[in-house]
């Protein structure tokens, strides 16, 4: 299953702290290192948040919001 060239917004990008959490979420599952908190599963674009605090805390980082937990998450989601 692939994205076209346009979805994939690098980390390093002018703007990123701007990230919208489905770029963020993209960018996740890409990177192997992460395969533990969050996989593809399925052939159909689906995937599995294995650790959802993790992913939480990762967003938080990403965004400066220390206070970030899964069910603020959950609700951008």
């Amino acid at each position: 299953f692939a994205f076209p060239d346009w979805a994939y917004k690098p980390e390093s990008s002018p703007g990123s702290r701007q990230i919208q959490l489905w770029h963020f979420i993209l960018e996740l599952l890409r990177k192997e290192e992460y395969h533990d908190v969050i996989a593809w599963q399925g052939d159909y674009g689906e995937f599995v948040i294995k650790d959802p605090d993790e992913v939480a805390r990762l967003w938080g980082a990403r965004k400066c919001k220390p206070q970030m937990n899964y069910d603020k998450l959950s609700r951008a989601l």
